[in-house]
């Protein structure tokens, strides 16, 4: 028999190893996954350049062994595995983006969304190469490229706003045009920004007053009638605006320059040879000079000869015909000249005339072998008619001369009958020269010109004439 001795040893050791048994596998210990994973703030708004820290989320369980994001972090950012932590400097923007941060360990695992988004570092360093410009106006502003430090900028803004004529880009920031108007010194800052910040420059610019540039008259060579109020010769100008106008030599009697605006007008009293002018236009900053020339003479003359003009008094009804007649001055210098082409406007009392037919004068019929003008075209307008003559589109076949009264239209009027039935005694009914609806939708802007080589047009004169109307049993 087993002495006592080593039974109770027996029993002790196995005492001792059932404790140290059932102390590591005696007693089932299960490893819990992380839960409840969650950021106090959702939503991060970085900015380039700018260190960070986001924290590790909060999270419930067992803790975490690995930690892992999706999809991979703006550049310069990074998850540290093992904390939770993220970390580092945003090297570039990027717009508002969800990432799945994901908390893990032998249990299990859980993800939890974070929001992130990364702003453009602000601008820095705005410079123009310029810090003052002074030109004069209507001259060509430098054109000025921003160079711009940190972050980017495509929202560029200007105050005050640029002279009139310069122009700021908004989007590169360029400085550009031609300044239009005068300016006194003035400070314009203009200022880069982008949604982190902005950066600006101040640019001092002056707008010196132009004399006036560019100067012409609409009409250099112009013969006009004597005695007889002439259109206005009006000037054109550019660059700054003329306040005084002079003319050498000084202008014949009844015609004048305006000297605010630089027209010519008037009624010549006296007849001249082609004289050459020299016009001025000036204000304080500088002038421009151009040359004109004008002549005096009656060159040309449209009139009216009447061949007939009867009615039945009972009725009303009646016709009556006149020529028109363009006789050249013997004192032109050219005579006899050459015409080209011709176009007239003649208008009548539309409540006692009606315009029947506007045919070539006899003195045209013997143009292109017989067959009269190549272009004969009358327009009748809501007060009478227009005329547009071409006697050959080949210079070389030549045109019309009216060293003698040359007769180049016949106008057929018919009457309108209540305005002539019971007159016994005979009446007038008055033409004019002129085209008064001209500029009214579909009438024809045409005066009255004789057109020397298809681009010279002289104004003649003009004579109206009252058309007698005789009654008839």
């Amino acid at each position: 028999m087993p002495s006592s001795t080593s039974l109770i040893g027996k029993l002790l050791l196995m005492a001792v190893l059932t404790a140290i048994i059932g102390g590591c596998f005696g007693r089932s210990t299960k490893i819990m996954a992380p839960t409840a994973l969650s950021y106090p703030t959702a939503e991060w708004v970085l900015t380039v350049g700018e260190p960070v820290i986001i924290p590790a989320p909060l999270v419930e369980g067992d803790a975490p062994d690995l930690w892992s994001v999706t999809p991979q972090l703006p550049q310069g950012l990074t998850l540290d595995s093992k904390s939770g932590l993220i970390t580092g400097t945003p090297a570039e923007s990027c717009p508002s983006a969800f990432f799945t941060i994901t908390a893990s360990n032998f249990g299990g695992e859980v993800s939890v969304g974070l929001e992130i988004r990364v702003l453009p570092e602000s601008p820095c360093d705005l410079v123009y190469a310029l810090d003052s410009v002074q030109i004069l106006a209507f001259t060509a502003f430098p054109t000025l490229e921003p160079s711009l430090g940190c972050g980017p900028s495509s929202d560029y803004s200007v105050d005050p706003q640029l002279p009139e004529g310069v122009l700021l880009d908004p989007y590169s920031g360029v400085i550009s045009g031609t300044p239009i108007v005068s300016q006194a010194a003035t400070v314009h800052q203009v200022t880069a920004a982008n949604e982190s910040g902005t950066a600006s420059f101040s640019i001092l610019i002056e707008i010196i007053p132009a004399g006036p540039c560019d100067l012409v008259y609409l009409e250099d060579d112009k013969v006009v009638a004597p005695f007889a109020s002439m259109d206005p010769i009006l000037p054109s100008t550019g660059c700054g605006e003329a306040d005084l106008w002079l003319i050498d030599p000084a202008l014949p009697e009844g015609i004048s320059i305006d000297p605010s605006t630089g027209v010519i007008s008037g009624t010549p009293a006296l007849e001249t040879a082609r004289i050459v002018y020299t016009v001025v236009a000036s204000n304080e900053h500088g002038s421009d000079q151009t040359e004109m020339a004008l002549r005096i003479s009656p060159v040309f003359t449209y009139q009216l000869d009447q061949i007939s003009g009867e009615y039945d008094q009972t009725s009303g009804e009646g016709e009556a015909e006149v020529r028109i007649v363009l006789t050249e001055g013997g004192d032109n210098v050219t005579f006899p000249t050459q015409i080209l082409m011709l176009s007239l406007a003649l208008a009548h009392d539309v409540d006692r005339l009606d315009l029947i037919s506007v045919v070539p004068g006899q003195d045209l019929s013997g143009f292109n072998d017989g067959n009269g003008p190549e272009f004969f075209a009358p327009f009748e307008t809501p007060d009478g008619f227009t005329l547009g003559i071409v006697f050959s589109f080949s210079a070389d076949a030549g045109g019309l001369t009216a060293d003698l009264p040359r007769e180049v239209a016949v106008v057929t009027y018919g009457t309108i009958p209540a305005a002539f039935s019971g007159n016994s005694s005979g009446d007038q009914s008055d033409l004019g020269w002129g085209n008064p609806s001209a500029g009214e939708p579909g009438v024809p802007s045409v005066g009255n010109t004789v057109v020397l080589d298809g681009v010279t047009g002289i104004l003649p004169i003009t004579l109206d004439v009252q058309l007698d109307l005789v009654p008839t049993e």
